[in-house]
């Protein structure tokens, strides 16, 4: 019988999956077309992908929703695809899901700004993040992954949403950037601000993914260590997107980013991953430290 993530968290470090976008462009995906899309026009790849980071060690694989907010979507012509793309996301994940292991539904940034940085408010926000997270729901995921916010107010309007429509468990991801006073995010929160924010409006989970590499994230891991009193969770970069002969690569190699994926098993991660530029051969890696 599958346990619930927390039940699990209790006795051993999770492996997340990695990057969605880095496996879709392998598998064909072009510069004009929507990763989401695939859901519904290429559901085996997506599938595939699943099923290569479950066997890579995954206990933990996120949907192929990251920009499937009807904000995103409409900007396309997909916005009254919201529900379904969501909901075969979810459906695709667990058709090849283990009976011991879990989805998350993938819960990505609008894109948008709230006021006044931006036109849209909290209440416009919720509204959009509740639709999506109703879809995955309905599609039967296990838990839910909000994940690579820039805006401590936006995750949070994320969170809220989750809340009100689910009782399952929420993991929630800030992105930072190294600046000279140390990590904030894009908007000017702090690791300090967003953890506690996070955790005093229920997520069950609070970390960092994606813009940083691994060396760097474990200096955020750190940071966060000192502030968080749930679960912590880790998805790095593998370094910075850098084009070669026409080709997306990333700069960190397997072996350097997993010499500090051990440091930071080392400093006590609960859940650990991968983002932008990380595959099934990354993820394998990490599985034998995990184990």
């Amino acid at each position: 019988m599958r346990k619930n993530v927390l039940e699990l968290l209790k006795d051993k470090i999770l492996l997340m999956d990695g990057g969605m976008g880095t496996m879709l462009i392998a598998y064909g995906l072009t510069e004009d077309e929507v990763p989401e899309i695939w859901n519904l026009e290429h559901p085996d790849k997506v599938a595939g992908i699943h099923s290569a980071y479950y066997n890579a060690g995954s206990d933990i694989i996120q949907t192929n929703t990251f920009g499937a907010s009807r904000l995103k979507l409409k900007k396309i012509g997909l916005g009254d695809k919201t529900g379904e793309i969501n909901t075969a996301a979810a459906k695709l994940a667990l058709e090849v899901c283990p009976e011991s292991k879990n989805v998350a539904g993938d819960i990505g940034p609008t894109g948008e700004f709230l006021q006044p940085s931006g036109t849209y408010s909290e209440e416009e926000f919720i509204d959009v993040f509740k639709e999506q997270a109703e879809a995955l729901k309905e599609g039967g995921v296990h838990l839910f992954s909000i994940e690579t916010m820039f805006d401590i107010r936006e995750a949070l309007t994320a969170l809220k949403a989750v809340k009100s429509i689910s009782n399952l468990p929420v993991f929630a991801e800030v992105t930072f950037n190294i600046t000279p006073k140390g990590f904030f995010t894009m908007m000017g929160d702090s690791v300090e601000k967003c953890i506690k924010e996070l955790e005093y409006n229920g997520a069950d989970a609070v970390g960092s993914n994606c813009t940083l590499n691994s060396e760097n994230m474990l200096e955020v891991l750190k940071e966060i260590k000192k502030h968080a009193k749930l679960p912590i969770i880790i998805q790095p970069n593998a370094g910075k997107p850098q084009i070669i002969d026409g080709k997306v690569l990333y700069e960190q190699s397997i072996q350097e980013y997993i010499i500090y994926v051990q440091k930071m098993v080392e400093e006590g991660v609960n859940i650990i991953g991968g983002c932008c530029g990380t595959n099934p051969d990354y993820i394998k890696e990490i599985y034998k430290i995990v184990h």
